[in-house]
């Protein structure tokens, strides 16, 4: 959760989630990811901004996709994003390893208004967390 307001630390404006995923899959084959569902909830005064965002990749490899949601106060709702990956910036798990694909998650919050407030959680009101990854395949 990422809060913003008066009295509150600049520290907490952002928090982060690094999900490190070890997918086993049959050699031959790579796999890149085309989307992923995140939900949370957003309660932000006029004149703050929420921004969730991801980004994407393999281990050992300087290529990444990334994808960002924004959110301008007045809000005050749960939201469910479906990422999808842009096809110019697919990123395909290299042939021959088997990598570890991470996921870079982060909550964010800016403001206009010195006396605003905001919160922004990527979660739900039950608490649970739940990452929906689309993958896509081919062979090598």
């Amino acid at each position: 959760m990422a809060s913003i307001g008066p009295g509150v630390a600049i520290t907490n404006n952002r928090a982060n989630c690094q999900l490190n995923i070890n997918l086993q899959y049959p050699s031959g084959f790579q796999y890149s990811v085309l989307g992923t569902d995140f939900r949370g909830y957003a309660a932000l005064d006029s004149g703050v901004t929420g921004v969730q965002s991801a980004t994407y990749y393999f281990s050992g490899s300087s290529t990444q996709a990334s994808t960002q949601t924004t959110f301008k106060g007045p809000f005050n709702s749960d939201y469910a994003i479906s990422d999808k990956i842009p096809f110019t910036s697919t990123i395909w798990s290299p042939c021959g390893a088997a990598l570890p694909l991470n996921i870079n998650s982060q909550v964010r919050l800016t403001s206009t208004n010195v006396n605003g407030t905001g919160l922004i959680t990527e979660d739900s009101i039950d608490g649970k967390i739940t990452y929906i990854i689309g993958v896509q395949w081919q062979t090598c």
